[in-house]
């Protein structure tokens, strides 16, 4: 090698090296150059972002991870199916409706598409929900959105790269994360009917696509590694370390997402990365927290006044896809806060009542009744319920409520439901039982504060255009 050839060669081993130094200084210093106000803005963004995926993980690993939970269901790829409707046990997610018995599965997607399979249903409305880790609703089976008859639907993650089969499926759906939270909902017509529904979920199927082919089976996906759950972490600066679990999974991000996720990993957001709290200053750790607290203070906000209020109840829309909810963020975490993995509001429609007839907050100290004439019962093509329900997750969203009666709704099928003479009804809403005539119609509060949630499965015109309003709940003088 001559002497101008080792030159060269030294010139550049140098500039190479002055390159991955250059890389590495770019590497760190997002953290060393970011001001406390700059991580400020970026942590509240960034969790009013992750909140909703923080919040499924959250009832994901309870349900499907976490083998000692009271709620594990079982582990993913396969159904399995509440045999009751649930009660005030059942605390994995806020706002649980108990009017439909649950059928639940958690699909993992990564090594190749699931099939699910339904059965011919005429008898009843039922409906199963899809959900990517964003919180979007992107697929729906059931009576409105497929009709009653038999099938087969495909669901393929976002990176398979497999040929589909013609002429086997009834509908092709794609998912933008790998793991798609399912649930089936399936109509219960009184107690007595619990058997007939038990038979409908039974039937229900959930089948790796090799398996139903017939093929070989391809090499099973890595198992992940989850982070054992610490809910404190979910509300302050650890929430990153969960994100950036959950953002592995939902690559490659969406052209929707692209600049905002950039920014973000100026404080350690990034697909599969560990935080390490060690890489910022204490003020800028402190921003980051402070952050949190801001985009918390921001999702509760927007709760409490997430839609139209009319006759004092949320006429709520805040549930859908990602075309559904364009780019508003604040509106996704907040419907999450007050009903995580509820319905768009062509299959199911949530009024929320939160006040009474004068603005102020129900609370079971109060007595209270909502009076239904005959034309203010909920337009609903298949059936409606009004739930109640304690505040106890965060103040917003909460649980069923445990009373002497075990009754947590009243809805169209229910039985013995007092109609006045003119084909309307009264609900009686308070702590205290009343008198014997109106035990009925008697929905148990408890003695604190509350809220209601009135669901119309398969709303009508009338209350997709807001021509029909639910009654204002009114406090009893006493």
């Amino acid at each position: 090698m001559t002497k101008q050839t080792l030159l060269l060669f030294f010139s550049l081993l140098v500039i190479v090296g002055c390159k991955n130094e250059n890389r590495k200084d770019g590497a760190e210093a997002s953290a060393s150059t970011l001001t406390p106000s700059e991580a400020q803005s970026i942590a509240k963004d960034a969790y009013i972002f992750a909140y909703p995926m923080i919040m499924g993980y959250q009832a994901m690993y309870f349900t499907m991870v976490d083998e000692s939970s009271p709620g594990y269901r079982g582990d993913f790829n396969s159904f399995t199916h509440d045999t009751s409707p649930a009660d005030y046990t059942r605390t994995d997610v806020v706002t649980m409706n108990a009017d439909t018995p649950y059928s639940l599965t958690a699909m993992d997607l990564r090594a190749e598409p699931m099939v699910i399979s339904v059965p011919e249903i005429k008898d009843r409305y039922y409906v199963i929900q899809f959900i990517d880790l964003f919180t979007h609703n992107f697929a729906f089976i059931g009576t409105r959105a497929t009709g009653t008859e038999a099938g087969d639907y495909l669901f393929v993650g976002p990176n398979w790269k497999g040929d589909i089969p013609e002429g086997k499926f009834k509908k092709v759906f794609k998912s933008e994360s790998e793991l798609v939270t399912t649930i089936g909902r399936t109509q219960l017509l009184g107690k007595s009917d619990l058997p007939n529904v038990i038979a409908v979920q039974k039937k229900l199927k959930a089948t790796p696509l090799s398996t139903f082919l017939g093929k070989d089976t391809p090499e099973k996906a890595p198992k992940l590694d989850w982070i054992k759950l610490n809910p404190v972490d979910l509300t302050n600066e650890n929430f990153i370390d969960y994100y950036n679990f959950l953002l592995a999974l939902v690559t490659p991000f969406n052209d929707e997402d692209k600049a905002q996720l950039k920014e973000f990993e100026k404080i350690g957001i990034a697909p599969g990365k560990k935080f390490d709290a060690s890489e910022y200053s204490p003020e800028v750790l402190a921003a980051i927290k402070a952050g949190v607290q801001e985009g918390t203070a921001e999702i509760k906000a927007k709760a409490g006044n997430i839609a139209e209020q009319i006759n004092g109840w949320n006429m709520m829309d805040a549930f859908g896809s990602r075309s559904f909810y364009k780019g508003d963020h604040v509106l996704r975490a907040a419907a999450a806060m007050v009903g995580i993995y509820a319905n768009d509001k062509i299959e199911a429609f949530y009024p929320m009542g939160y006040v009474d007839k004068n603005g102020e907050v129900l609370n079971g100290e109060n007595k209270y009744q909502i009076h239904f004439k005959k034309d203010e019962i909920p337009p609903a093509k298949y059936f409606w319920s009004i739930t109640l329900y304690n505040k106890k997750a965060d103040g917003v969203g909460g649980y069923l409520v445990q009373n002497e009666l075990d009754r947590y709704l009243i809805n169209s099928t229910s039985e013995g439901l007092i109609y006045d003479k003119d084909g309307g009804f009264t609900v009686y809403i308070q702590n205290e039982k009343p008198r014997v005539d109106k035990v009925a119609n008697w929905l148990p509060a408890p003695k604190e504060p509350f809220y209601l949630c009135l669901r119309i499965y398969g709303p009508k015109e009338s209350a997709m255009d807001g021509t029909w309003k639910p009654p204002y709940i009114e406090k009893v003088i006493q």
